[in-house]
């Protein structure tokens, strides 16, 4: 088990400060073999880009009022030409992935998981080095609904998804997050609910429930793998003899 998982924070957070809020998550995934790596989005926001006062909606959103620097995955402003544009956040992954992938899977929260769920059909398009990913992990996830990015949803998601949800987040509630749960393979979809708001759940229950999620999904691939060596024997033996 292990590899690389892509983390992506939410809006108004930076990946050091997603980084902090995750930290049981981070522990967790490093003592099965995965190297996190915390991105922080490029879109730097204005006082005039946050809908709410400062101190009031940064730490309910997940974000430090201890820090300047608040940042998005894309222009939030709905009267700017840029809005939604993902040039620059495509352009971010790009990078991260030459200088310190590829990854095994993706981790995002919030926005950063709206985000993920965009990338999940396309991260292998933006550099020749980057394999399709082999999971993807929601926290407080949504579809993005802009129309000029629905195209990335085509097919659905059918990579191993886990959704992990809070039943009290009055941020992305049900109905918002069910339309991204809905749009992955059902087969290869979980979702777990935690008894708490918008946040990453640090609990020892929801961090084993991504634990145990993880480890699965290696036993699976391991079995793939045997089979598929099993299958490559018996070809082997029934062309025996043959010219």
């Amino acid at each position: 088990m292990g590899g690389k998982i892509l983390c992506l924070h939410g809006f108004v957070q930076t990946g050091s400060v997603f980084a902090r809020k995750s930290s049981a998550v981070r522990k967790a995934l490093k003592k099965i073999g995965y190297e996190t790596v915390y991105l922080t989005a490029p879109v730097k926001l204005q006082p005039a880009d946050l809908p709410f006062e400062k101190d009031q909606g940064v730490s309910s959103l997940g974000g430090s009022t201890e820090e300047e620097d608040y940042r998005s995955w894309w222009p939030t402003r709905e009267a700017a030409p840029n809005y939604y544009d993902l040039t620059e956040a495509f352009k971010s992954v790009t990078e991260v992935i030459e200088t310190q992938g590829p990854f095994e899977g993706i981790l995002g929260f919030s926005q950063g998981a709206g985000f993920a769920g965009l990338l999940c059909n396309h991260i292998h398009k933006l550099h020749a080095s980057q394999p399709p990913l082999s999971f993807a992990i929601f926290y407080s996830g949504f579809r993005v609904l802009v129309e000029q990015h629905q195209q990335y949803y085509e097919g659905g998601i059918n990579i191993p998804t886990l959704h992990i949800l809070g039943s009290l987040d009055s941020v992305v509630p049900d109905e918002r997050s069910a339309k991204l749960v809905n749009i992955c393979n059902e087969a290869n979809r979980t979702v777990f609910t935690h008894p708490g708001g918008h946040f990453v759940p640090n609990t020892k229950n929801a961090v084993n429930v991504l634990v145990s999620w993880l480890t699965k999904l290696e036993e699976a691939k391991v079995e793939n793998e045997k089979d598929s060596v099993n299958d490559d024997d018996w070809d082997a033996f029934d062309n025996i003899g043959k010219v």
